[in-house]
Order: structure tokens, then C-alpha cells, then sequence
């Protein structure tokens, strides 16, 4: 625990959307799109203003992170010069740097129904949470623990049922 006199919040960014008001696009909370980034034939969104439905989770998300950004664009390039006709259907992945902690986080921890602490806690500096919708793990957040943040991440892509993470859990 740190004491302090004051803490500022500041998560999230609002899409810079308006130049697109005429388009006809879907603009709810950034470019909808498919399931591929595009939001119409031949019109495709990238980044922290792309809003795309996500098979792995199955639901529409908008990540605000740089890697996402990267690795969304290199979709999308792909995409129309090849025509691949293929999801885009990442594991997202966050970290953050605090008064020497690193948070990390894979999967989507927005629209949780439980959040576990399955390792460790906040007073150690070392933890390990879960988070689950429905029946699925859907993602995790370690601070010190990346060995077992990388465990984590692969059983979100493989699809792991929440019952089964609890038992895989320490």
C-alpha cells in the first residue's frame, strides 16, 4: 500500500470520429466493424479507433494500446493486398510501469462477470487474477509474475473453461 494525498485517473481515450459523421458508418464508440476490420467494402479501421467484433471472445472491442494498433494495421495491409479473408482475432495484451511494478494483462477484462486473485495479492507486490464471462476465461492480470502471466495468456487462446482454470490454478 502507498499513501498519498491525491491519485489521478486517467484510462481511456474518446475516438476522434467526427470527420467521419457523414460516411453512413457505424460510429458507436469508434469505426465499427467486422469481424476482418473492415467497417464497408473497401473501408477498413485500425487502432485505438477501431471497434471490431472479436470471434475468440466473441464480442465487439476497441483496445487502446500501441501493440494492438501495430499488429491491427499489419491485419488489415495483409488483408487487402493479399485478400485474405481471415478474423482478426488477437489475445489483447496491455502493461503498465508503476512505482516499480509491472501490471500486465492478457484477454479482454472488460465485461467480467468474477474476477479471481488465484496468486499472490496486492500486499506481496506479486499476483495472478482471473477474470471469467460466462463459462470462459477471458482473461488474466499479473503484477511480478510474468512466468505465470505467459501460462495464462496460452490457455485464454486455447479456450480453457473457467471450471478447468480454477483447477489449473495454484
Amino acid at each position: 500500500m502507498l499513501e498519498t494525498g491525491l491519485v489521478v485517473i486517467a484510462i481511456g481515450s474518446e475516438p476522434a470520429v467526427d470527420w467521419l459523421r457523414m460516411s453512413g458508418l457505424d460510429l458507436s464508440d469508434g469505426v465499427g466493424c467486422a469481424s476482418d476490420c473492415s467497417a464497408a467494402p473497401g473501408i477498413y479501421a485500425a487502432g485505438d479507433v477501431a471497434r471490431w467484433w472479436n470471434p475468440l471472445f466473441t464480442t465487439s472491442m476497441r483496445v487502446e494500446h500501441r501493440t494492438n494498433a501495430v499488429d491491427q494495421a499489419i491485419h488489415v495491409a495483409e488483408r487487402i493486398v493479399r485478400g485474405d479473408d481471415v478474423d482478426y482475432a488477437p489475445v489483447p495484451y496491455f502493461w503498465s510501469d508503476q512505482f516499480g511494478l509491472r501490471l500486465q494483462a492478457h484477454g479482454w477484462l472488460k465485461e467480467h462477470d468474477e474476477c479471481v486473485v488465484v496468486e499472490g495479492s496486492v500486499s506481496d507486490r506479486r499476483l495472478v487474477a482471473l477474470y471469467r464471462r460466462g463459462g470462459a476465461l477471458t482473461g488474466v492480470l499479473a503484477m511480478g509474475a510474468a512466468k505465470a502471466l505467459r501460462t495464462w495468456r496460452s490457455r485464454i487462446t486455447e479456450g480453457i473453461t473457467w471450471r478447468d482454470a480454477l483447477d489449473a490454478a495454484p
